[in-house]
């Protein structure tokens, strides 16, 4: 008897942990957020050949992911011809930022022929990035 009673006390224990366990929340870690290029008169939008020692000018536009997860972090880094990243621009994004952004980068190119790399890049709050490449070669 006492077997009978042990057996059933095990089964139910394992049916109320089973019952815990599928009770956890799954965690939605977010997509990733939304990261454009602005195309118009005077903005580089693709990979370009331009004119040494020229100013030229990119506009990004940065939008949180469809579920709405905020944008917290936005930077620009750039590699002269092949060079290591350099960091040319970086901001917290708050408030209103965090959900409709729009940067506009002014730069001038090099003074000598070569290729220059910009990378753009969004994270939200739970660390998901976008990413973005421009490369220029520079005559």
């Amino acid at each position: 008897m006492q077997t009978r009673q042990f057996l059933f006390a095990t089964v139910a224990a394992v049916g109320i942990i089973a019952g815990f366990s599928s009770c956890r929340k799954t965690i939605e870690l977010g997509n990733k957020p939304n990261l454009e290029f602005v195309s118009g008169t005077d903005l580089i939008s693709t990979d370009s050949t331009l004119v040494m020692d020229k100013k030229y000018q990119i506009e990004i536009h940065a939008t949180n992911a469809e579920n709405q997860t905020p944008n917290t972090y936005f930077e620009i880094t750039r590699t002269y011809s092949g060079g290591g990243d350099t960091t040319v621009y970086y901001e917290d994004l708050v408030g209103d930022k965090q959900t409709d952004y729009y940067y506009t980068h002014a730069f001038t190119t090099l003074k000598r022929g070569g290729t220059e790399r910009y990378t753009f890049t969004v994270k939200n709050n739970y660390g998901i990035v976008n990413q973005k490449v421009l490369v220029m070669t520079v005559k």
